[in-house]
């Protein structure tokens, strides 16, 4: 093994980027190339002890202008999630389940806790929780179990760094399949316009087609860079004290530098893309419209929730019949039907009722296993056909006027 991938072993390889690099590998070439070794918060520590060891130098502390990093997991609270996936592009190690406009859901066995998926979640339903103890593997007991736990360490964070290089590997391979097939579809519309052409002219058009392509993956290369600039910006600014320090003002003095050539960047990109892009720019404006239309939604009514002074209801209604005329204004853009917005006002459930019907459920499907499986006795399942006629009864005698 080569220097870097010893130092990258020792990383905790979450990704996370507090170190102030996009990944533990580059932040493994900063530290061979003479960058300090405690800018590491999820590694802790143990972390700089390692590298210490292994570069044959001091330790020092952690520098905890870094912000804080505890062992944490995400937890995404499924009923507010409007799946919009950007969660799942910000993951760094695939950890996030779902699909659009569908509940996404977190691995809980494969969370690197790296809280990246919490700054761009357009509606702030993604929390960071502290991790169960017994995944935590203090260092107790012996030494035999001491060796154990750090074993399994290794081996967590090889895991965590198999799955980063997968995900890599697997958007590389998409990014090529996208090209390729802008190439083919290009080809196609060629030939059709005109299939008496020259090869020459044939050839004009597939250069043609290869520079669209290109200023395409330019245009969302250019995208990506944006979101993640304005992550790592959000990021820093609810990591930081307040005030920062004047290490943290400096370096958020270059986030927001990096954020703003971003900008100019996708802005010069999107000024020089020709007028067929014009169609994608409305139906980007329209997605944009219904996520902020969301975020208003779920303001309002986490605010309706906690007893907000009626002032700021007042004004997260107004923002939200904002955000509705905005949709209406994208959806005419795009030249497609306002939807019809019919408020609907659930009945919340009774506490009680609630919990008779979880009992409910579970005693109906602890008989069908019985039932399904044919290996219970006769007395279990008479047992369980009793605590289901209970659990009937109950609900019966809850929902009676």
């Amino acid at each position: 093994m080569s220097l870097i991938q010893r130092i990258d072993a020792l990383l905790p390889q979450t990704q996370c980027g507090k170190c102030g690099h996009p990944g533990c590998k580059p932040y493994a070439q900063g530290i061979a190339n003479g960058e300090a070794i405690n800018k590491c918060p999820p590694g802790g520590q143990e972390t700089i002890a390692g590298l210490a060891q292994l570069l044959k130098l001091p330790v020092l502390e952690l520098d905890h202008s870094r912000g804080q990093a505890p062992a944490q997991i995400a937890h995404i609270r499924e009923a507010e999630c409007i799946g919009c996936t950007k969660c799942i592009q910000a993951c760094p190690v695939d950890a996030i389940v779902g699909a659009a406009k569908l509940m996404h859901s977190v691995l809980i066995d494969e969370c690197t806790g790296c809280d990246l998926c919490v700054a761009p979640c357009p509606v702030d339903c993604i929390d960071m929780l502290p991790l169960p103890m017994a995944q935590v593997l203090p260092i107790v007991g012996g030494l035999a179990s001491s060796l154990e736990q750090l074993e399994a360490r290794a081996a967590k964070r090889d895991h965590a760094r198999r799955r980063f290089e997968q995900r890599n590997e697997r958007l590389q391979r998409e990014e090529a399949r996208r090209v390729a097939e802008r190439q083919a579809r290009a080809q196609r519309a060629a030939h059709a316009s005109d299939p008496s052409q020259s090869p020459v002219q044939a050839a004009i058009e597939r250069v043609r087609a290869q520079k669209a392509a290109a200023a395409d993956a330019a245009l969302k290369k250019a995208k990506i860079e944006l979101a993640m600039s304005r992550a790592q910006l959000h990021k820093s600014l609810k990591a930081f004290g307040h005030p920062p320090t004047f290490e943290q003002q400096s370096q958020l003095v270059v986030l927001q530098r990096q954020f703003e050539a971003a900008e100019q960047a996708l802005a010069q990109l999107e000024a020089e893309a020709p007028p067929a892009a014009a169609p994608v720019a409305k139906d980007a404006d329209l997605k944009r419209a219904k996520i902020q239309l969301a975020t208003r939604r779920a303001e309002l009514k986490k605010a309706q929730a906690a007893g907000a002074p009626e002032p700021e209801l007042q004004a997260l209604a107004a923002a939200l019949a904002a955000a509705e005329q905005a949709l209406h204004a994208a959806e005419e853009a795009c030249a497609k039907p306002a939807p019809v917005l019919a408020r609907i006002e659930k009945r919340p459930i009774d506490a009680h009722l609630r919990q008779l019907k979880t009992e409910l459920a579970y005693a109906r499907a602890e008989l069908n296993k019985l039932q399904r499986q044919g290996n219970g006795s006769a007395e279990q399942l008479a047992q369980a056909q009793a605590r289901l006629s209970e659990a009937e009864r109950q609900v019966s005698a809850h929902d009676a006027p």
